[in-house]
């Protein structure tokens, strides 16, 4: 129990496109796909970086609804985390942790970090596996 936070890849195929029987890393599927659903990235209790989403990606609704995130709004996310592993001292004005049912902790301690730093390398990895343009969306989605 507790917060879990996803960030979701989803491609629609175009029917006049070749069908999508394999996938890197799962093989061989069991019938082509219309439309593909990957997990790009999971926290759990990172409170800080749901925070985060839930202020500037969800117009502050906390309601665990899905919600469409720019890459735009994940450059931005990947710079506050940049800049909080810089200067520890942006911390509380970056992304300052979030409170809510079973969220975690809310400490600035080396746990708190450690989730940024998991957040920056996550997004670097992310966004450099798909190209602007590629047809992939972002979606992020909490459950608590």
């Amino acid at each position: 129990m507790g917060l879990d936070m996803y960030l979701r890849l989803e491609r629609s195929v175009q029917y006049d496109e070749p069908p999508i029987t394999e996938l890197p890393g799962l093989g061989k599927l069991p019938a082509p796909l219309a439309r593909v659903v990957c997990m790009g990235m999971q926290w759990r209790k990172a409170n800080q970086v749901h925070g985060w989403f839930v202020r500037n990606v969800q117009d502050d609704e906390d309601d665990c609804a899905p919600y469409d995130v720019a890459r735009s709004q994940l450059l931005a996310l990947l710079e506050a985390c940049r800049s909080v592993l810089d200067n520890r001292k942006l911390a509380s004005k970056l992304l300052p942790p979030a409170e809510g049912f079973f969220f975690g902790r809310y400490e600035y301690d080396d746990n708190y970090f450690l989730d940024v730093q998991e957040t920056a390398d996550g997004l670097e990895a992310l966004l450099k596996a798909v190209p602007e343009g590629s047809g992939w969306y972002f979606e992020y989605q909490s459950s608590w």
